[in-house]
C-alpha cells in the first residue's frame, strides 16, 4: 500500500517519540537515528548554498571572467554539470535501494568533499573548473538521496518531520551565507573552499556513524526480490497525483534556491561600482531569505498535516509568483520594498522545500523510495539548469530581471497543473484527502507480493 508503513517494513521494537512527543518514530528507529536526519539536512544545505555562493564570486577572484559574460559562463559550466547530474540522478537512485542508505551517503559525501577541494584550484575554466564542477556535482547527488523522512518517521508525523527538515537545511543555509559573508573581505575564496570542506567532514562523520546501517526498510517479502526493480519506476510513480505535485515542487524549490545564488548575486553586483560591496550586499540580502525560510519551516511543518495538501501547495505557489513578480517592479538593491520580494520568496521557497519532501516521503512506496528521490533529484536539478543556463542566458540578453520573470512563470505552471488534477474526479478526491484510493495504484515492471510492492 502506498504512502503506509507495516510492522514488517523495520525491526519489532518500541516506538519512540521525538522533540517532546511532537514527531513520532518508526520502531527500530532512535533517537540518535533521528538526530542524524537533522545532521544530514543541515550538512546538505550548507554545502549547497556556500558552493553556489562561492562559485559565482571564483569567476571574479581567479579567472576574472568580465561582469557581462559571467551569466553564460555560469550557465555554460552547469549545463554540462547538471547534465550529468540527471544521468547519474537515476542510477544513484537505484543504488541506494540496492545497497542502504549508509554506504551511499559514505560515498557520496566523500566525493564531494574532493569535489570542493578541487574546485578553487583547476589552472583553467575549460577543462579543469568544469571537471571539478562535475566532481562536485556527482558527488552531492550521491549524497543527498537518502529518504530518511519516509524511513523514519510515522506517517501522521511526517508533515512535521518535513517541517523541521526543512528548518535545519535553513539553518545550514544561514550558517553557509554568514561564514561567506563574514571571511568574504579577511580571507581568500580558496580557503573559504577549505573551511567549508572541512566543516562538510566533521559534519559527514557524525551523519554516516548515526545514520541507521543496512537495509532496515525493506520487509522479508520485498528484500529478496526488489533488486528486479530500476529506474523506470521512479518515473511511473508520478502516476500518483501527489508524488508529481512533490517532483515539480522539487523543480521549483531547486531552482529558486540556485536563483538566489547565482542570477540575484549578479543582480545586485550589477548595481554597486565596488564589487566587494555588492557581494557583501548580496549575501546579506540572501542570508535573509534564508532566515525567513528557518521561521517558515515550523509553520509548514505546523499545517501540513492539518490542512488540505492542495490549499499549501497552492498557497506556496501563489506567494512565488507574488514574490517574484515584486522582485521584477524592484529597480535596485537599496530599495526598502525588496524586504517584501524576499519575504515572499523565503515563504514560497520553505514550502516548496517542506512540502517537496513529505508528499514523496508520504507516498512512494518502501522498497522504490530511492528511485523516487532519484527522480526528485532529476526534477530538482532540472530546476537548477533552468534557472543558471536559461535564467543567465535571458539574463545577459535580454534584462537582469529576466530569471524572476522566468520563476514566476513556473510556479504559474505549477499551480494550473494542480487545478487540472484537482478537475479530475479521482485525483480530486485523492488530492482533498481521500488517500485510500492510493492503494489501488499499481506500478507495472513491480513485483508484487502479498497486495504489497
Amino acid at each position: 500500500t502506498w504512502g503506509t508503513s507495516n510492522s514488517n517494513e523495520v525491526e519489532n521494537r518500541p516506538r519512540l517519540r521525538v522533540f517532546w512527543g511532537y514527531i513520532g518514530l518508526l520502531p527500530g528507529i532512535s533517537q540518535i537515528n533521528f538526530y542524524a536526519l537533522l545532521a544530514y539536512s543541515f550538512l546538505n544545505a550548507f554545502i549547497a548554498a556556500a558552493i553556489e555562493m562561492l562559485f559565482v564570486m571564483l569567476l571574479n577572484d581567479s579567472y576574472q571572467v568580465p561582469r557581462k559574460q559571467q551569466g553564460k559562463t555560469i550557465g555554460n559550466l552547469v549545463l554540462v554539470d547538471f547534465i550529468s547530474r540527471i544521468i547519474f540522478a537515476g542510477i544513484a537512485g537505484t543504488l541506494y535501494d540496492k545497497f542502504g542508505r549508509r554506504v551511499m551517503i559514505s560515498v557520496g559525501y566523500a566525493i564531494t568533499l574532493v569535489g570542493i577541494l578541487l574546485l578553487p584550484h583547476m589552472p583553467d575554466i575549460y577543462p579543469g573548473l568544469l571537471i571539478a564542477r562535475i566532481i562536485f556535482g556527482l558527488g552531492s547527488v550521491l549524497a543527498i538521496l537518502a529518504p530518511l523522512i519516509a524511513d523514519y518517521v510515522e506517517d501522521s508525523d511526517k508533515g512535521k518531520a518535513a517541517g523541521l527538515n526543512t528548518t535545519a537545511g535553513s539553518l545550514g543555509s544561514v550558517l553557509a551565507v554568514s561564514m561567506v559573508t563574514l571571511l568574504l573581505e579577511r580571507i581568500s575564496i580558496s580557503n573559504i573552499h577549505h573551511l567549508a570542506a572541512g566543516i562538510g567532514s566533521v559534519i559527514a562523520i557524525f551523519v554516516i556513524i548515526t545514520v541507521k546501517g543496512g537495509r532496515y526498510y525493506l520487509d522479508d517479502r520485498t528484500k529478496v526480490k526488489h533488486e528486479e526493480g530500476n529506474i523506470i519506476q521512479g518515473f511511473v510513480l508520478a502516476k500518483h497525483p501527489w508524488i508529481l505535485i512533490g517532483f515539480l515542487l522539487s523543480f521549483l524549490a531547486t531552482g529558486e534556491a540556485f536563483l538566489s545564488a547565482s542570477s540575484f548575486v549578479l543582480w545586485t553586483k550589477d548595481h554597486y561600482s565596488d564589487l566587494k560591496k555588492g557581494e557583501v550586499r548580496a549575501t546579506n540580502l540572501i542570508c535573509f531569505i534564508f532566515g525567513t525560510i528557518l521561521f517558515a519551516g515550523g509553520f509548514y511543518g505546523y499545517v501540513t498535516d492539518r490542512v488540505s495538501k492542495f490549499v499549501n501547495v497552492g498557497f506556496a505557489c501563489v506567494i512565488s509568483i507574488a514574490g517574484m513578480l515584486l522582485l521584477v517592479f524592484i529597480d535596485n538593491p537599496d530599495n526598502n520594498l525588496i524586504i517584501g520580494g524576499l519575504l515572499l520568496w523565503g515563504l514560497a521557497l520553505a514550502g516548496f522545500n517542506a512540502l517537496s519532501v513529505y508528499l514523496v516521503d508520504k507516498h512512494a512506496p518502501p522498497d522504490h523510495r530511492g528511485k523516487a528521490h532519484g527522480v526528485q533529484t532529476i526534477f530538482a536539478v532540472a530546476g537548477a539548469l533552468m534557472c543558471t543556463h536559461l535564467g543567465g542566458y535571458l539574463l545577459d540578453e535580454w534584462t537582469r530581471h529576466a530569471p524572476f520573470l522566468l520563476f514566476c512563470g513556473a510556479s504559474l505552471l505549477v499551480l494550473a497543473i494542480l487545478f487540472l488534477i484537482a478537475l479530475t474526479k479521482k485525483s480530486s478526491e485523492t488530492l482533498l484527502g481521500d488517500e485510500k484510493n492510493v492503494s489501488n495504484l499499481r506500478i507495472p515492471f513491480c513485483v508484487e507480493t502479498q497486495g504489497h510492492l
